[in-house]
């Protein structure tokens, strides 16, 4: 989401004055020379020091600093967490000076400055600790990040990501409301909040929030096909079936042949019983990459629920409708047949998918025997000892 942020090092004029004490002197010095352990140890106690203790320019020399024992793994090793350091340095050299026209003759020449790169450093490090599922520590990185720099969309982002998934909805849909109602044109946050009104079962909002801004294109004005299909998604579950259809024929128009999207569309197409549609999405997809094990599962998972959705209507008929319900039975076990091939071909493909088995399983048990087929029975046998054996 964003690059890595390079620190360079100012080059500093040897005829610059300090009216500093001592160990800020000694810190400077250090400094330029670029021996930054030994700048770290003078600024460490200048910090402390009565007499430069509460001056704005010890704080932001400390943040200098710090950020350069980011840049060198020996120096990395003087302190945990470099980045965080100086980011409190600089809002305590912030808080002693606030004027915009404080400056130091070092790399980062205001407190402003420095905090915005110690917000681009510490939303990368927060980035890190999300892919590694540590999320209560990403929270507290990344509000730093964004407190570091209030108007970075990213940053703001981030935070609420990870209010979101410390479980802090609340204050998550807060931010993600802000970024909307700002007109952010990241697509997430539309994505996010809308997901979870839906989990709220809050349909009004949910609707609400991802069509207020129908971002079918990225920047590199291709189809943003993950908006595509979350849109879509939320218009199916809301029963929206024409939001739903329109979203989804605007998205193929644009690019027709994208797989991803035929797929997503045709499944969730199934899950609102549009079983013909989802169909023809499938069979598309299917043209476009033959074999592929997730198109021939979705296409066997959704004869199989037309079979399901036709097995209700048949259970509830009354008893003098004995001509309908044999109609009705000769399509399910159509359907069941239709279903068989590509869910064995799935089979073959992946072995130990639990749910083609499972999916194998309801059709052997319900596809009746006609002159010429396999043993299903058999068939049945062995797919529950898969079962087993995966169990």
């Amino acid at each position: 989401m964003k690059k890595s942020v390079i620190i360079m090092i100012a080059l500093i004029s040897a005829t610059t004055l300090f009216a500093q004490k001592p160990a800020v002197n000694s810190a400077y010095t250090h400094y330029r020379n670029q021996y930054y352990d030994k700048a770290k140890t003078a600024i460490d106690k200048a910090c402390l020091h009565p007499d430069t203790k509460d001056d704005a320019k010890t704080w932001m020399f400390k943040g200098n600093i710090y950020l350069m024992l980011t840049t060198n793994e020996k120096y990395k090793k003087l302190c945990e967490n470099p980045v965080e350091e100086a980011y409190d340095a600089f809002i305590k050299a912030q808080q002693l000076n606030s004027s915009k026209e404080f400056q130091v003759d070092m790399g980062q020449s205001t407190p402003a400055k420095g905090l915005r790169t110690c917000s681009q450093l510490l939303f990368n490090q927060a980035i890190d600790l999300i892919n590694h599922e540590n999320y209560k520590e990403a929270l507290r990185i990344a509000e730093k990040s964004y407190k570091g720099n209030a108007k970075d969309m990213d940053a703001r982002y981030l935070y609420a990501l990870t209010l979101e998934l410390t479980g802090d909805t609340a204050n998550a849909k807060n931010q993600y409301r802000s970024l909307i109602n700002d007109k952010t044109n990241k697509v997430e946050p539309y994505i996010r909040l809308s997901q979870i009104y839906k989990n709220e079962n809050d349909t009004t909002h949910a609707v609400r929030v991802i069509g207020r801004k129908s971002i079918l294109k990225d920047t590199n004005g291709k189809v943003n096909v993950s908006y595509a299909i979350h849109e879509a998604g939320i218009y199916v579950w809301a029963g929206e079936m024409e939001k739903a259809t329109m979203v989804m024929n605007k998205a193929l128009e644009a690019d027709p042949e994208n797989y991803t999207l035929l797929v997503n569309m045709g499944t969730a197409m199934t899950d609102a019983k549009q079983f013909d549609k989802a169909e023809e999405l499938l069979m598309k997809a299917n043209s476009i990459k033959p074999g592929d094990y997730l198109i021939l599962y979705n296409l066997g998972n959704n004869y199989y629920n037309h079979y399901a959705d036709i097995f209700n209507k048949m259970n509830i008929l009354d008893v003098n409708e004995e001509k309908l319900y044999d109609q009705l039975k000769d399509s399910s076990q159509i359907l069941l047949r239709k279903a068989l091939p590509y869910l064995e071909q799935a089979e073959a493909i992946d072995p130990n998918d639990k749910n083609t088995l499972i999916m194998l399983k309801w059709v052997y048990a319900r596809i009746y025997a006609k002159e010429g087929d396999p043993d299903f029975n058999a068939k049945l046998k062995e797919v529950n000892e898969k079962l087993n054996a995966l169990q």
